[in-house]
């Protein structure tokens, strides 16, 4: 089985500044499958112009590194089949109260672990990837995005198979809920919640934080998936932000919406005070700024470069 890929060639040098970047030399092959270009909302034929993308998402096949490169940096080559890897068995995961749900909560429905959904160079479920595009294609500028959140409607099997073009926008946020809600557990352990959690206390600089996230996320303690589905939840929810002046969506509003099914707090947890909040605020907050500052982009919503103590205001 082989799904569709894109190749690029890089045209300059380019110095990694973060964790999840790589490096790229003249002449570096690179593969970009088509799902992480849908996951980031690009229409057919942007793929041949990379640097309107912005940064990309992909693997390095002359270094066998993968990360993200900027779009600016390379040319496209033309279209190549990739096959994705086997599925690497999944680590054993201690239980916790949060991630156990009863079959009335999730009407016996569980999806695979994610290790078992996908694998790199793509970022994130095939599902998942389709709902976020479809979302920010049809609702990204809707005052009905991501509002009134509830995870019923259609369950994943009958979202796999729908034309998601045709589904209203509330059904299509309400399908990216469903969803998270149906994953076996949280998007990350509850020890590496516990090192964001301590990251987010600890480092002042917002920038800094970001990447002490980051690199949180990318642990080795459990499978990379992981790491790759929550950062490609965080740059839809940040691409949305782009559109604040016509959604009224923001990185705090958003952290509070995702937190739960993202990290399984327990029931009636206060999301205003969780610490897990200004995890996933963080987050959004600094790919957004990424995201006005990728090249050939013009920065606006200048007041989202906060600094983290502005954001930690629960210590």
């Amino acid at each position: 089985m082989s799904s569709e890929g894109f190749q690029y060639r890089a045209l300059y040098d380019y110095k990694k500044e973060r964790e999840e970047d790589i490096d790229l030399h003249v002449g570096d092959m690179l593969l970009v499958s088509k799902g992480a270009l849908l996951a980031l909302g690009c229409s057919n034929g942007a793929e041949e112009r990379p640097s309107e993308i912005g940064w990309l998402p992909g693997f390095n096949e002359t270094t066998q590194e993968k990360g993200d490169f900027p779009g600016t940096y390379v040319e496209f080559i033309g279209r190549k089949r990739m096959s994705p890897p086997t599925p690497k068995p999944r680590p054993p995961r201690p239980a916790s109260a949060a991630s156990v749900r009863t079959d009335s909560e999730s009407e016996g429905l569980v999806l695979p672990d994610l290790a078992e959904q996908f694998g790199p160079p793509d970022t994130s479920p095939p599902l998942l990837s389709r709902l976020m595009e479809a979302i920010e294609t049809k609702g990204a500028e809707s005052l009905g995005v991501y509002r009134s959140l509830t995870g019923a409607g259609l369950d994943t099997r009958q979202l796999a198979d729908a034309d998601l073009e045709q589904l209203e926008v509330s059904s299509l946020c309400d399908g990216v809920f469903r969803f998270l809600q149906d994953l076996p557990g949280p998007i990350l352990p509850s020890s590496l919640q516990a090192e964001m959690i301590q990251a987010v206390q600890e480092v002042r600089d917002l920038e800094e934080c970001a990447q002490v996230l980051r690199g949180v996320s990318s642990s080795p303690a459990c499978p990379a998936q992981y790491g790759l589905t929550l950062l490609s939840v965080v740059r839809h929810l940040a691409r949305l932000c782009l559109h604040s002046s016509r959604n009224q969506l923001s990185p705090r509003s958003l952290a509070e919406s995702f937190s739960p099914p993202l990290f399984r707090q327990a029931a009636g947890s206060d999301s205003s005070l969780d610490p897990l909040v200004q995890v996933l605020e963080v987050l959004i907050t600094s790919e957004l700024n990424m995201i006005q500052a990728a090249p050939g982009m013009c920065p606006h919503n200048i007041w989202y470069r906060l600094n983290v103590e502005e954001i930690c205001i629960w210590q």
